[in-house]
């Protein structure tokens, strides 16, 4: 196990070999952590968390990541409608015409 390198209110971010892990200590560590890259991204997406704040221009994964931390329920689904419409997005971009 790595080493706990930050703190606020009910999050953690742990340091391990290839990046960090945020763990929301009320939730179970199965359901309530998300592997991420840089120690600046995780502070980032404990302080949305924190703050319930939709983050229009974060990738797929930092908002399936954010869904994972939050305890929120309201807050989720806003954040997996932003999923939902980012995806349809991306699919009416690219279907051909018949």
């Amino acid at each position: 196990m790595g080493n706990q390198v930050y703190s606020r209110n009910e999050y953690i971010i742990i340091k391990m070999n290839r990046g960090f892990i945020v763990i929301n200590k009320r939730k179970p560590f199965a359901e309530g952590h998300t592997h991420i890259k840089t120690f600046k991204t995780a502070k980032y997406l404990v302080d949305l968390a924190i703050h319930n704040s939709m983050p229009y221009n974060l990738s797929l994964y930092l908002l399936t990541s954010l869904t994972r931390i939050s305890e929120n329920e309201t807050y989720k689904r806003k954040i997996l409608d932003l999923i939902a419409n980012k995806r349809n997005r991306g699919l009416r971009r690219y279907r051909r015409s018949a």
